[in-house]
């Protein structure tokens, strides 16, 4: 006699063992399927560069906020991809950060350390992208006069517009040769308002801020309070890092100014508050030039010695183009527009 053993529901135990074997086997080929996606997104590059100068190895970064673009450590490098004999390599972008992330390839010399970047002349090593674990990227790197000449990212948009940005800033390095000090100031500030107004109708956040950045807003911030203002306003809704640092900045650099005014009209009276207006004003200078590396000091030193790019460049054995990153550093640093006011600033 055969006995078939139901359910509670009614249905036989057989039926229902093989339905469960293959809702398992359903949800085995989802999951496979799920990883075999993941795996999918990827950054693809093309770089022929010559191997017996260069490593045949792309460095990919992760930058946590965009005043530190241009430092570098160990521990930045999160990943490394070999490059094939016609120039291939390939990161996984399913390990990346979830949301759209500032990330640096950069490429090392061989007898240098891989975390080491070249900043500006001809040897300049990196490039910046914006990525996330969902991108599928492809991007080609040409040589020419510089390591990195030409920079394709076919058509991702938000790293086409990095580019563009990159076009714009570098045309300050030109400006040597536009005549007079008047006519390269007039020029640098006509890129840089050309910048904000990049940044103001962008509709993407990463590039809108990195915009403002190349535009040297820590210059250009009290004389234009209220267009930062609106633009934190549009991006109000951006609780990620790169906006948190930002407005940060923007808050300690608003603040002496409101403390300043409570302290010479209120709190310190008549020659007390002008000593302590003139004792601060000397720490933050201190402070300020204690912000410039070793090389930074030594060229502020020949600039306030009325030395040109030129006899700078000989000086340190370095390209012209180098000095004109230094210089760009320092002025950046010191929060000052031209040689002029380099000239009176106070150490």
């Amino acid at each position: 006699m055969k006995v078939i053993i139901k359910a509670s529901w009614g249905q036989p135990l057989e039926t229902m063992k093989i339905g469960k074997m293959k809702w398992c086997a359903f949800l085995l080929i989802l999951l496979i399927g799920f990883n075999k996606t993941q795996g999918q997104n990827r950054i693809d590059g093309h770089f022929k560069l010559d191997t017996t100068i260069w490593n045949p190895m792309a460095y990919l970064a992760d930058i946590e906020d965009f005043t530190r673009m241009n430092e570098i450590s160990y521990e930045s490098i999160i990943q490394q991809a070999p490059l094939d004999s016609v120039g291939n390599f390939s990161f996984n972008a399913s390990l990346l950060d979830f949301e759209d992330h500032f990330y640096r390839i950069h490429f090392s010399k061989k007898g240098d350390s891989p975390a080491s970047l070249h900043i500006g002349g001809l040897e300049e090593n990196f490039l910046f992208l914006i990525c996330n674990s969902q991108t599928n990227l492809s991007l080609r790197i040409t040589s020419g006069e510089k390591f990195i000449s030409v920079i394709d990212f076919s058509s991702h948009r938000p790293n086409q517009s990095l580019v563009e940005i990159n076009r714009m800033e570098g045309l300050i390095d030109t400006l040597d040769l536009y005549g007079p000090t008047m006519n390269r100031d007039f020029l640098r500030n006509a890129v840089y308002d050309r910048l904000r107004q990049y940044a103001d109708t962008c509709s993407i956040p990463l590039v809108s801020l990195y915009a403002i950045y190349m535009s040297r807003f820590e210059t250009n911030y009290p004389k234009n309070r209220k267009y930062y203002q609106e633009f934190l306003t549009k991006w109000k809704g951006q609780g990620n890092n790169y906006f948190t640092v930002f407005r940060e900045h923007l808050s300690s650099d608003n603040a002496p100014s409101i403390l300043t005014i409570l302290l010479v009209s209120i709190i310190i009276p008549g020659v007390l508050g002008y000593l302590w207006i003139r004792k601060r004003r000397v720490k933050k200078s201190q402070s300020l030039q204690k912000s410039l590396t070793v090389q930074e000091r030594k060229i502020l030193e020949l600039l306030k010695e009325g030395k040109s790019n030129k006899d700078i460049s000989s000086e340190f054995n370095i390209s012209p183009n180098t000095v004109k990153t230094h210089i760009n550093s320092i002025y950046s640093k010191l929060k000052i527009n031209s040689r002029p006011e380099l000239m009176d600033f106070k150490e």
